[in-house]
């Protein structure tokens, strides 16, 4: 697979934008930068939208920059330094769709927002203990730490229809969110994709930051 030389970063500004989320994405992309991995980056943005239309915009917009991949790190997330790295280098071993984890930031139940097999959400330790080669194969997994290169937005286009992110699946009759309508398209287009299970973010709502592990290094960001 060809390596990324023009990476866009899609961020949604809504009812979110942390100054901590800022100096952490800032980070992350000067590790970038100095890493040499990629040529090119262009941040797209879309403030005020509903969430499924933001992404499908900012989607629309990498594709006709002839951007190579689609990051998303969500405005509410604490990313380390080597996230954007992390993500790229898994699209740049052939992954198509892979992500880092988060946990689900509303009370009571933080969970991990990712889903191995269908009928459960995955523990940590799952996800640990089926990991091939540094990442883990799963059913869906949360959009909003993820790299999804350009030809799953075009074959998916192509082969199953528009749109590519919806909050509500008009197949399954479900309010699921938008990023899972996504994530249950991707075997219609024959994609499976990955998490790092060692790549975490903080999920900062108003009930303040959630970390996947207690000692997560990125709390530091969150005083």
């Amino acid at each position: 697979m060809k390596p990324i030389d023009h990476l866009a970063i899609g961020l949604l500004y809504f009812n979110k934008g942390l100054p901590q989320f800022e100096r952490a994405i800032y980070a992350a992309l000067e590790t970038l930068r100095q890493s040499g991995l990629v040529s090119q980056i262009s941040f797209i943005e879309r403030y005020g939208m509903a969430v499924d239309m933001a992404r499908n915009g900012i989607v629309a917009e990498a594709l006709n920059r002839g951007c190579d991949a689609l990051v998303w790190i969500d405005t509410d997330l604490i990313v380390p330094d080597t996230a954007l790295i992390s993500l790229v280098e898994m699209s740049n071993a052939g992954h198509l769709c892979a992500a880092g984890l988060y946990r689900r930031a509303v009370m009571p139940d933080h969970f991990i927002i990712t889903k191995r097999v269908p009928d459960h959400w995955a523990s940590l330790q799952e996800l640990h203990d089926h990991a091939q080669g540094g990442v883990t194969p799963v059913f869906l997994t949360a959009g909003g730490y993820s790299i999804v290169r350009r030809e799953v937005y075009e074959d998916m286009a192509r082969k199953v229809g528009m749109p590519w992110y919806c909050n509500w699946d008009f197949v399954r009759h479900d309010q699921c969110g938008e990023d899972t309508f996504f994530m249950r398209r991707l075997p219609q287009i024959g994609i499976v994709p990955v998490v790092d299970p060692d790549l975490h973010a903080v999920h900062w709502s108003h009930h303040g930051p959630i970390p996947v592990v207690p000692d997560q290094p990125e709390m530091r960001y969150c005083l």
